[in-house]
């Protein structure tokens, strides 16, 4: 077993608003998670500055600079193609490793591992390109998803159980810039995972707006929110003209206008943290210094914050804030009604699950689910990451060995079932299409119902191409498949339990699970899991289509002709002549010699004919063999890894 000594484990959470980083020892399993500090505090402004003197100044302090030549607050974006993003991504980054270095929180001799959080509604393109440009300024970066990263650390700080989680959990991620919403089933992220551009950034920007506008409607007259004069000396109150020049320094200064708005955030998370005590009162965080002209000071209590919340944003489409929010509640519901999925509860995450109102819109969406937050939100994710990042550390070794065995010896172990398979699935067609398509329509045909012989054998080709395709043919194949694999997985669970066993992890890390493909297939216990269909979807429609070219190449006409029909062949010739029996309309009185008994007995009796030509069809191209064993290994392949995956959470 590897040596963990001397590894420490970062979990990074890189926000868009703020940064907060803590860490955990790969050695120990049991520790909490501790805070980095930046600057002496354990959650920064995510904020960069340029100074003539002191070079590059991050968090809080690149704020009070007055003379910097740049301040960039609120960059983290999805712009990977923009080099001046690229560049501010790998100075701030470059910047917080420095500084741990230099105030001597991690060590250069160490083996530090650093695990970055991006949003859930992230492709998987861009956690890619997100991670090379990471690595290019500090080693050993691995990007995770805030949602498992969210739920590793409810499950381990005990705000959820192992039995809560195992059911499904809706994470909503509210950010500075986006809010994420992502369905965890079974410790699995599944199709309702997405983001959304509703940041809580915004409300910071409307909050330095409305401020400007409350002094000028109060100049004006027009004091519609509430009388500044009431709050405010006049003297306090700008006039027309300052007003005038403070807009202007504000649209040709980004410096001024970025240290404003991190005053309006400051004056929204004091609001929220003390909303009883703000209804009337307004927040008091200081004041910000313009160019020794002016002191801005953000006016926030309760009128203004409705009316902010309320305020129409051309950003959202000329919704406000909070009915955005609750629309796009509305739309993640739908999405889960349509799947039949109920959440077993809500994690809020996120600095801006502090406000109160997100609480109860959630509450009112999802009337019958606990809502749960961490009481510290804003570590939530960084105290998450190193969890994970423990958890993958010391399961990189089991990882390693499972996807050796996947890649070196399933194909192989699905290769020597193959046989099987096919034999069962001969049988199983032959029996479908007998009954359900060549009988009924030789009687179709018999009743008059269908023409000539011609018609009959377009028809029964047609109806069994159907009957393949449709949900009975392919519940056949599934039926098959399950059966088939109940036998495969025996042998993964012996290989993967003795992984399990060398790496000294609970054997019942790959324990029975349940198969469940529908109403019509019931219910197969497997060592693998079937949360995500997908997969299985795909290989089935994939068989089925092989099946279908196979079977339909001129199988069914030498069954009817060679035994229902040959009987009358005769006495048609005679009246018709043989060369046009097939395009002949048979009299009805011909047509009763083709009886119901008849029918079924000769069915039965050139069923195993028809079976065995299946079978022959399907076993004398070899590539057929090849496509189904690759087809099969591959899926398997998908779901042990998300398995092996889901166990680094079940161990931690």
């Amino acid at each position: 077993m590897q040596d963990y000594h001397n590894t420490k484990i970062i979990g990074f959470d890189l926000g868009h608003g703020e940064t907060a980083l803590t860490w955990v020892r790969a050695d120990n399993q049991e520790t909490t998670p501790q805070s980095l500090l930046i600057n002496n505090r354990k959650s920064q402004i995510t904020a960069i500055a340029h100074h003539p003197q002191g070079g590059i100044i991050i968090g809080e302090m690149a704020c009070q600079l007055s003379d910097a030549t740049v301040l960039e607050i609120a960059f983290k974006s999805r712009k990977f193609d923009n080099l001046s993003y690229q560049k501010t991504i790998k100075e701030f980054l470059n910047a917080i490793y420095q500084h741990l270095i230099d105030t001597n929180q991690i060590q250069s001799q160490d083996t530090n591992y650093f695990f970055v959080g991006c949003p859930s509604g992230w492709w998987i393109e861009e956690i890619q390109t997100y991670q090379q440009l990471l690595s290019e300024t500090v080693l050993n970066t691995t990007v995770v998803k805030e949602s498992r990263a969210a739920l590793m650390h409810a499950k381990e700080s005990g705000i959820f159980t192992i039995q809560e989680l195992e059911k499904s959990v809706l994470v909503i991620d509210i950010g500075s810039s986006t809010t994420d919403y992502t369905l965890v089933k079974g410790m699995s992220d599944t199709p309702i995972d997405f983001g959304h551009d509703l940041g809580a950034s915004l409300i910071e920007k409307e909050i330095l707006k409305k401020t400007i506008e409350i002094h000028r409607n109060y100049r004006e007259k027009r004091q519609n929110i509430i009388k500044l004069g009431k709050h405010l000396r006049n003297e306090e109150i700008w006039t027309l003209e300052e007003i005038n020049k403070l807009e202007t320094i504000l649209k040709q200064s980004p410096i001024y206008r970025n240290r404003c708005e991190l005053r309006c955030r400051k004056a929204k998370e004091e609001y929220f943290n003390y909303q009883n005590t703000y209804e009337e009162n307004l927040v008091n965080v200081g004041s910000e210094d313009i160019q020794r002209k002016f002191k801005f000071s953000p006016l926030v209590n309760g009128k203004i914050m409705n009316a902010i919340l309320n305020q129409p944003l051309p950003e959202l489409d000329n919704k406000s804030w909070r009915d955005d929010f609750r629309s796009q509640l509305d739309v993640v519901k739908r999405k889960l009604d349509e799947q039949a999925i109920v959440p077993s509860a809500i994690l809020l995450t996120g600095s801006a699950s502090k406000m109160g109102f997100v609480l109860e819109i959630c509450q009112k969406a999802f009337p019958n689910l606990p809502c749960k937050r961490d009481g510290e939100p804003e570590l939530c994710i960084a105290r998450g990451l190193a969890r994970w990042g423990r958890v993958y550390i010391r399961t990189s070794g089991f990882m390693d060995e499972i996807s050796q065995f996947l890649d070196d010896e399933l194909t192989a172990i699905v290769g020597n079932h193959v046989p099987t398979f096919l034999d069962k699935l001969a049988v199983e067609l032959a029996n479908g299409l007998v009954e359900e398509v060549i009988k009924p329509c030789v009687k179709s045909w018999r009743n008059q119902e269908i023409k000539t012989l011609k018609a009959l054998e377009l028809e029964i080709e047609n109806k069994a191409q159907i009957w393949l395709t449709g949900s009975d043919g392919n519940n056949k194949v599934t039926k098959c498949l399950l059966e088939w694999l109940t036998n495969i997985q025996e042998e993964v669970r012996e290989k993967t339990d003795s992984i399990c066993n060398k790496y000294g992890l609970p054997l019942g890390t790959f324990g029975s699970k349940t198969i469940d493909l529908g109403d019509h297939t019931g219910k197969v216990p497997t060592t693998i899991s079937f949360d995500d269909l997908s997969g299985l979807s795909a290989f089935v429609g994939s068989l089925v289509g092989i099946i279908v070219g196979v079977v339909i190449a001129g199988l069914f006409h030498v069954f009817i002709f060679a035994g229902i029909i040959a009987p009358i062949i005769g006495i048609i010739a005679y009246f018709a002549g043989g060369t046009v029996v097939k395009e002949t309309d048979i009299p009805g009185w011909i047509r009763k010699f083709v009886s119901d008994g008849r029918i079924n007995d000769l069915a039965r009796q050139k069923k195993p004919e028809f079976q065995q030509k299946i079978h022959e069809t399907l076993t004398k191209d070899p590539t057929i063999a090849i496509k189904l064993g690759k087809s099969i290994s591959e899926w398997l392949k998908e779901t042990v890894q998300e398995q092996a995956d889901r166990a680094r959470l079940l161990i931690a």
